[in-house]
């Protein structure tokens, strides 16, 4: 089989036929060593690290572990996690969590280096990186960074994160001095459901002097416990800002079936001066 287009390699990948799918790992292999890969091939042999024939994740297997320089992209390294955490067979497991370390410790040096940039974009394009990676320590240690528009990118990417270090740096983010960062990890927040650890910033956002910012807060609080959500969505109905009252409406409107508190602040909504709040009240009560 001679390698013309990736296109055609994944079309032999997607074959009925065993011996056709290992036949096209094998030629994408030897087209690796002569240098006449296309762009992308080594998320391919990544991705067919997931095969369901022994034989063809065989072949994946050794060739990722015979060829180091290989580039493997975004797309190719959740390959690689996907293999690490539910590979078929140990082989296909440890050689794509021995692939991870390696790419974690090579970018992960280069992408280090990168926050310490002058340039912005470039410190963006950085945590960009280390989130991909998963490189929570890295990712945490920028939310100081002088740049808003980085310390938003931390705050974007520590919603794809877990652990204690990153909601300790999102607790941070939630409490920064710019409105924008703060929405961004307000958002951040809201995506992860709210952890405990994050409960009270979120809360304490409600009361921000931003209108804009103490509508995100509502609009997080609506993923968050009730027992934590509730009180702070019933005293922003009485906010001044008719967007913030929309918004407490919309996320109160979940507990209004079993919460005779909520159900008691819907109805006094009910003589809001704005018709729109007072039709989504309405809604919420029906």
């Amino acid at each position: 089989m001679t390698i013309t287009r990736l296109d055609d390699v994944e079309e032999s990948l997607r074959a009925a036929d065993p011996a056709t799918r290992a036949a096209a790992v094998t030629a994408l292999t030897a087209a690796v060593r002569a240098g006449d890969a296309p762009r992308g091939a080594g998320d391919t042999l990544a991705w067919a690290l997931a095969d369901e024939d022994g034989d063809v994740r065989g072949r994946a297997a050794h060739a990722l572990r015979r060829l180091p320089e290989l580039y493997i992209g975004e797309d190719g390294i959740g390959a690689l996690r996907l293999a690490a955490a539910r590979g078929r067979d140990g082989l296909v497991r440890d050689t794509a969590a021995e692939l991870l370390a390696v790419l974690s410790r090579g970018a992960g040096e280069l992408y280090a280096q990168g926050l310490q940039d002058d340039e912005p974009n470039i410190r963006i394009q950085a945590v960009l990186g280390l989130v991909a990676l998963g490189a929570v320590p890295e990712v945490a240690d920028a939310a100081d960074d002088p740049s808003r528009e980085v310390r938003v990118a931390v705050a974007e990417g520590l919603a794809r994160l877990s652990g204690p270090a990153a909601l300790t740096a999102l607790e941070h983010l939630l409490g920064d001095h710019d409105p924008v960062v703060r929405m961004a990890a307000l958002d951040a927040a809201a995506e992860l459901g709210v952890p405990g650890p994050l409960e009270g910033r979120v809360v304490t956002s409600t009361a921000h002097a931003s209108w804009q910012v103490r509508r995100r807060a509502v609009r997080a609080l609506g993923r968050a416990r009730a027992d934590v959500a509730v009180q702070p969505l019933v005293r922003a109905l009485g906010d001044r800002i008719v967007d913030v009252r929309r918004a407490a409406v919309r996320a109160l409107e979940q507990w209004a079936a079993d919460r005779p508190e909520v159900v008691t602040a819907l109805t006094e909504s009910l003589t809001d001066p704005d018709p729109g709040v007072r039709t989504q009240v309405r809604w919420a009560l029906a």
